[in-house]
């Protein structure tokens, strides 16, 4: 098994890991480099790859906006035995998104981050509408999409949109304003809309007249954590403004309990939240604790197994009033594949908590981990009310984006850099 993540947003292998605080889960993945698409590296019998970095590339186009540098750049990845030839969207030096350049294995998500948020598709609840804040490439909202699940998408860049419109095959529809009016009531975008707008401005702007989300997935990772979505406040803004009853929100939570009618309703509804760091450290403990102070359960997932090292990992939040459980349909999708071929999909039911303390070390075998739903908030003070609150982490987040930004440039030759014009040092 290789364990090895790749780049910025979090090329890892291995394993899913659940927060500090209470208690982790972990999931094996059985490829080789993503968590759901090894499929060509495994079939020329790699089964020890060693991941290097790539000796090829080319810039297919770049969009500055602002002070950043948007670009998409293609890359052949060599590892012994063969190479994978990747397609990336880079923000500056962090990689935001990718995909397989093979169409054979471009349904795959490049990134096992990327497949856990996929996974949303499978809880076991229907899901009528889903709505996600960042785009990357559109790993997910496309999937989601793919399979029966309109997804609208708040994205604060206009140059991310335009290139994974033009170069990842992303559907950009977007929403005459205003609408005129007409006898025809079906949708402008049956599949979901792409609004261009910052996503905290979106949510408290654009509050529907009642919650109209079964699902609300949050990713808005470009090479460094954007505090504020990690709030309780924005949590219950989510849970009380934007997530039906019965919705599933992805990325951090969702409502309890609320009254519809006068009649007390359950929340089954899901939070997704994919945040970058330390899985050791006192800010993981703190964003479970905050979402334990909105949802009864909790889970999260972490890419790869702990490492020794203390790497940062992508982890990726769940969390609900119900307990989060999946019901992975069947039939040819995941039938005769290669292995690791839709990898997370076809395991993530196998995934079972274990009360295993988060300062237990794992290796890439253990066991899905996951929070103690039921066990009450210990701390209070842990609770991120406000983006302040994230003062005393600083030197964790600091600590986090350099060490993503030196793995990312260590990935690709120096010659891209210098001919993105962008230092290395």
């Amino acid at each position: 098994m290789l364990l090895h993540r790749f780049i910025s947003t979090g090329f890892y292998i291995g394993v899913l890991v659940e927060a500090l605080p209470v208690v982790f889960e972990m999931g094996v993945f059985a490829s080789l480099w993503t968590a759901m698409a090894a499929a060509a590296i495994l079939s020329a019998g790699m089964h020890e790859a060693k991941a290097g970095t790539s000796s090829t590339y080319s810039v297919l186009e770049t969009v500055v906006e602002g002070e950043s540098k948007l670009s998409v750049v293609t890359s052949e990845v060599s590892f012994d035995g063969g190479s994978i030839a990747l397609r990336f969207l880079l923000s500056d030096q962090s990689i935001i998104g990718g995909q397989f350049e093979d169409p054979e294995y471009s349904d795959q998500a490049i990134f096992p981050g990327f497949a856990i948020m996929q996974a949303s598709r499978y809880l076991d609840r229907p899901l009528a509408r889903a709505m996600q804040i960042g785009l990357g490439v559109g790993t997910v909202p496309t999937f989601l999409r793919e399979h029966g699940v309109p997804t609208d998408v708040v994205e604060i860049s206009g140059g991310v949109v335009k290139l994974a419109e033009e170069h990842f095959g992303y559907e950009n529809c977007v929403v005459p304003q205003p609408q005129q009016k007409s006898r025809d009531k079906a949708s402008p975008c049956p599949n979901g809309k792409t609004v261009v707008m910052d996503g905290l401005v979106y949510l408290s702007s654009n509050v529907p007249p009642k919650p109209s989300y079964d699902l609300v997935i949050v990713d808005v990772y470009t090479g460094y954590n954007v505090v504020p979505f990690y709030t309780d406040a924005t949590m219950w803004q989510l849970k009380e403004s934007w997530l039906k009853p019965r919705g599933t929100c992805h990325i951090m939570s969702y409502r309890e309990s609320c009254r519809v009618d006068g009649t007390a309703v359950v929340v089954a509804g899901v939070v997704v939240l994919n945040f970058v760091g330390y899985d050791n450290s006192d800010l993981v403990r703190a964003i479970h604790t905050t979402l334990r102070s909105v949802f009864q359960h909790v889970r999260c997932f972490r890419e790869m197994a702990q490492s020794t090292e203390g790497e940062p990992a992508n982890l990726v939040f769940y969390a609900s009033s119900a307990p989060v459980t999946f019901k992975l349909p069947t039939g040819s999708l995941y039938e005769d594949n290669p292995a690791g071929y839709y990898e997370v999909h076809s395991t993530i039911t196998s995934w079972t908590p274990a009360s295993v303390e988060v300062a237990v070390a794992q290796d890439e075998f253990s066991s899905e981990l996951g929070f103690d739903d039921l066990k009450p908030v210990a701390d209070g003070a842990l609770i991120l009310k406000s983006s302040a609150d994230f003062d005393q982490f600083r030197e964790t987040l600091q600590a986090t984006e350099v060490y993503m930004r030196e793995y990312c440039i260590a990935q690709f030759p120096a010659a891209l850099w210098t001919q993105l014009g962008l230092p290395v040092s």
